[in-house]
């Protein structure tokens, strides 16, 4: 049987033949090893390969979908760190720009007692439209820009809605602040997490909750080792 770290360590690389992926800052045309679309990608393995961000990210969607949908848990943390452990979920990925926004959507019902499915359903279909590599080469990470997608959906925001569309954008400034604070390379755990104490402490000011009062955010990273990039001063590393 293949061991869950065996599972994860082949994820961090080219879910094809587990080769390194190499990021470039200009595009080429490649061939979705998968469904076969043919688009323009800053991403692909050093061997050629290519998957695209549906396929790439399509299985880890739906363990979102549904542990968001049947948790009861109001730490998002938690449930970020119950998600990320599924092997069916990228040491990276895109699914982490669903993740965020689902569970941040997902706790705050909880906490609130006002859970609402088709509000968790928008978000994790919201993240899904950032692509990965975000963070590199458009200059905001998809994690924090899933803090803003939460806020837009708890606050009802609209482009003409004035209070609430500031409340995103404050939003998701704040957390990639935090996320670009931390430093080092990518690293999808290390900036979903930020993201999440962020997004937390936002809502919890906007809706005059002491929900972030309340909460144990503490966490230890155990992805070091499948993390080629991993930041020795990250402050989630195990010592």
């Amino acid at each position: 049987m293949i061991s869950i770290d065996t599972l994860r360590n082949e994820k961090a690389n080219c879910m094809l033949c587990g080769s390194d992926i190499i990021h470039s800052c200009e595009t080429s045309i490649a061939k979705c090893h998968y469904c076969g679309v043919e688009e323009e990608t800053y991403i692909m393995c050093k061997n050629g390969h290519y998957v695209c961000n549906t396929c790439h990210c399509r299985d880890a969607l739906k363990v979102i979908e549904n542990i968001c949908l049947n948790t009861e848990l109001q730490n998002p943390i938690v449930l970020a760190e119950k998600i990320m452990e599924h092997p069916g979920v990228h040491m990276h990925g895109p699914e982490h720009h669903s993740l965020v926004p689902a569970v941040l959507v997902t706790t705050f019902r909880n906490y609130s007692g006002k859970k609402k499915e088709a509000d968790i359903l928008e978000a994790i279909k919201r993240g899904s439209n950032v692509p990965g590599g975000f963070c590199g080469i458009y200059g905001a990470c998809g994690a924090g820009i899933g803090v803003g997608i939460a806020v837009c959906i708890l606050t009802e925001a609209t482009p003409y809605t004035p209070v609430e569309r500031s409340h995103a954008n404050w939003a998701t400034s704040e957390a990639l602040r935090c996320i670009a604070d931390a430093g080092g390379a990518r690293c999808c755990k290390k900036a979903t997490r930020v993201s999440l104490e962020e997004g937390v402490a936002y809502l919890s000011n906007i809706f005059g909750l002491n929900w972030y009062e309340e909460l144990n955010m503490t966490v230890k990273c155990n992805y070091t080792k499948h993390n080629k990039e991993c930041d020795l001063n990250c402050g989630y590393r195990e010592i």
